[in-house]
């Protein structure tokens, strides 16, 4: 991993989250298979080697923020938004792989 990249995923996770604030979105479970639990989803694809289109078959929908440097960040989360849900975010690299992910609890959001 490039030292520029550690440098700037964690700015890019940050930034995503505060930017996909949905206001009005329609009720959505967090991932396609409804029971599946952030941690399990997250268990479920591989850092390095998954890709966005096997993210989005294995995982269903996401809310979505595209960098104009091409990095991508993905958070799965259920809808309507509330603080005291867990999420799964992800940050993919311009190329499509997944280069970071972060499950974050319910009780970190709530505070």
């Amino acid at each position: 991993m490039r030292r520029a990249d550690l440098a700037i995923a964690p700015a890019l996770l940050l930034a995503g989250c505060a930017g996909l604030q949905s206001l009005s979105q329609p009720e959505r479970p967090m991932f396609r298979e409804t029971a599946l639990p952030p941690q399990a989803a997250a268990e479920a694809i591989a850092v390095g080697r998954s890709t966005q289109p096997e993210v989005a078959a294995r995982l269903g929908e996401a809310d979505r923020l595209r960098f104009d440097n091409g990095y991508e960040v993905w958070v799965y989360r259920a809808h309507p938004v509330r603080a005291d849900q867990p999420e799964l975010v992800l940050l993919f690299a311009p190329d499509g792989v997944l280069k970071k992910l972060r499950v974050r609890p319910a009780a970190a959001r709530a505070g």
